[in-house]
């Protein structure tokens, strides 16, 4: 039975073997990824289906958050952008920082994104005159630079730094501000579910002493007025830190910041409500003129820059607005 079945097989094969060679080249192209990243325009998403307040309010335009497309850089799609000015191929050594591992950078994106949101939240109430109480800071090292003289590792959470508690990121920068380079200090981390000690020496970046780490703080927000944020696993990221903050405060307030328009924008916020600048701002540009939107919030400086100058090129029929603070994207779309 087995050897009829063995011939059968033989013999299509033998019968049909360039259709299937033809079959196998042709998944190998679309399905093997090569060491390459390609960026692309994207588009916008509207925050309003990010966010789940109790509320019947609503807004008579929308507010939407850019985000940048990304390629997988498998054979045909690299051929693609080789033809086409607006998709960016870049080598995976160009993308990737120094030793962190995509598993990494992935990590250090959704730790990001989960930090966005939460200062997202804080900014709000802030200007919302709503009081909250924040618990269960954590302090999370998100990336370890090359440079960096120190056993810490990326997901480690410091809890201590030379036997001193750490409940927060300033903790951190307060005990390192009158370190000079190469002291020597110690860490306390939960690593695996095991406290670790980490030994460190401080390293010097333009004549200040640094540990070479990023740091990304996450807390738990306590309020009446609870804001529930809701996010794909696929999406990551701080750069909607600014429009997650403008619609959560829009909606807490019962105050339309549209008129009736589509509001794009990007940029990360901090405590302080500063914005900062974000990478791929023209792809975010192209995205949002493709989605037919009347604003694009952009934070102030290069990214401002280099949208405006995109837009003359290109003559779009967009306004694009630069942005410095929160109070001034929000008096700006309340005028």
């Amino acid at each position: 039975m087995f050897s009829k079945v063995y011939e059968k097989v033989k013999n299509y094969i033998k019968e049909n073997y360039i259709s299937l060679l033809i079959i196998i080249v042709g998944i190998v192209l679309v399905t093997v990824k090569l060491p390459y990243y390609i960026s692309a325009p994207g588009g916008t998403i509207d925050t309003k289906d990010k966010i789940n307040i109790a509320t019947d309010f609503k807004l008579s335009g929308s507010l939407n958050m850019a985000y940048v497309s990304q390629v997988d850089g498998t054979i045909p799609m690299l051929l693609y952008a080789l033809l086409n000015p607006n998709w960016d191929i870049a080598k995976e050594e160009e993308v990737i920082v120094g030793n962190e591992t995509i598993e990494d950078e992935e990590y250090r994106n959704k730790m990001l994104l989960e930090e966005a949101n939460d200062i997202a939240v804080l900014v709000a109430y802030d200007h919302s005159d709503i009081s909250y109480k924040t618990e269960n800071n954590k302090v999370y090292v998100t990336y370890v630079d090359d440079l960096a003289q120190t056993e810490l590792k990326v997901k480690d959470q410091i809890i201590k730094i030379d036997g001193k508690t750490v409940t927060q990121r300033q903790d951190l920068y307060d005990f390192i501000k009158n370190k000079k380079p190469n002291d020597k200090i110690s860490f306390t981390v939960i690593r695996n579910g095991k406290e670790k000690k980490c030994n460190t020496t401080l390293i010097d970046v333009n004549h200040e002493a640094k540990v070479g780490v990023i740091i990304t703080e996450t807390l738990d927000i306590k309020s009446d007025y609870h804001v529930d944020l809701k996010f794909k696993n696929s999406e990551s990221g701080s750069s909607g830190g600014l429009m997650m903050a403008l619609t959560i405060y829009s909606y807490l307030n019962k105050i339309d910041l549209t008129n009736g328009k589509k509001i794009v924008g990007t940029g990360t916020i901090d405590r302080q409500g500063n914005v900062g600048e974000i990478s791929g701002i023209k792809y975010k540009l192209m995205g949002a003129v493709k989605e037919h939107a009347d604003v694009f919030l952009v934070p102030q400086g290069e990214n401002y820059v280099e949208a405006r100058d995109l837009k003359k090129e290109k003559d779009y029929d967009i306004d694009i607005i630069p942005i410095e603070t929160f109070d001034e994207a929000l008096q700006y779309l309340l005028k």
